[in-house]
């Protein structure tokens, strides 16, 4: 497998039920057997789902799947610290579980908080099911990433959302992964990464969403992690020049592209081709056309 292969593998996770997309269960897991049969199926990584649909879930899995083959998916409890006990001693057919996520809620205790999650996810075999802890980027956060890192969990980070001031700025997205890396904690994003560099967009209501660029957020990362400051990354997340975005990331080795991926796991996207056809586009993936 070359650099490149490696960096995108698995990269993409498949939120096509969450917003904007809103895909009804039994769509979505039809379309997820097609992306995991597709030629850009080494990319995609599990079907992300509510605990609350999993029962529909696993009707659908069974029923796209005569022979049998589970779906990999990735659970969002919806409760508290008690979801994940619940999931654990839980039997879905169809399905196969391979990660959970779950937000801190408890905003006044994020350490406690934590420390709850990390009771729970003890129900869980760590090399099976990867847990990834929510957290909000608010005073006391940085007590709740060392509970995570010191249990071997990971964490978790919103780039964006259905409304403006769900996105961070540059700045503040950069000491958000200045701080992850610092505490060596790997993590996934969620929300507002479909493109590869920085783009507008309008959403239903007619209001300009400035979302971050997946390729530009895994730049910063290896910047942060090379040792540069936050200025840099933020300059980094703004960068929108595909030709030096594509000579940035041509140049990465196998230890570079190691480094990155250790940290940044995956990205949650509710539309998965968007982000592929971008590499696409680069010329970042090769024996690909197109994926439309």
């Amino acid at each position: 497998m070359g650099s490149l292969d490696a960096l995108f593998e698995r990269l993409v996770d498949d939120a096509a039920v969450f917003p904007p997309g809103n895909a009804a269960v039994s769509d979505a897991v039809d379309e997820h057997r097609v992306h995991r049969s597709a030629g850009y199926a080494p990319l995609i990584g599990p079907l992300v789902l509510p605990d609350t649909e999993l029962a529909t879930a696993s009707r659908a899995a069974r029923d796209s799947a005569p022979d049998g083959t589970p779906l990999p998916i990735s659970v969002v409890i919806t409760s508290g610290a008690g979801g994940l006990t619940a999931l654990a001693r839980r039997d879905l057919p169809g399905l196969q579980v391979v990660a959970t996520e779950i937000a801190l809620r408890d905003l006044a205790d994020l350490r406690g908080n934590a420390q709850r999650v990390v009771a729970a996810a003890q129900e869980f075999d760590p090399d099976e099911v990867a847990i990834f802890v929510e957290l909000p980027f608010q005073p006391g956060w940085v007590a709740a990433i060392e509970v995570i890192e010191a249990a071997g969990l990971s964490g978790k980070i919103r780039t964006g959302g259905v409304v403006p001031d769900a996105y961070p700025t540059a700045d503040q997205l950069a000491e958000q992964l200045s701080e992850l890396i610092e505490a060596d904690l790997p993590f996934k994003a969620t929300a507002g990464l479909h493109r590869a560099w920085p783009n507008r967009i309008l959403n239903e209501r007619g209001e300009t969403l400035h979302q971050h660029g997946f390729l530009t957020v895994l730049m910063a990362v290896e910047a942060l992690v090379d040792g540069a400051g936050t200025d840099q990354a933020a300059e980094l997340l703004r960068l929108d020049d595909p030709g030096r975005i594509y000579a940035a990331l041509s140049d990465w080795d196998d230890a570079t592209v190691t480094r990155v991926r250790r940290r940044f796991r995956s990205f949650g996207c509710c539309g998965v081709t968007d982000p592929v056809q971008d590499l696409v586009t680069l010329g970042l993936l090769t024996g690909l056309e197109s994926v439309r």
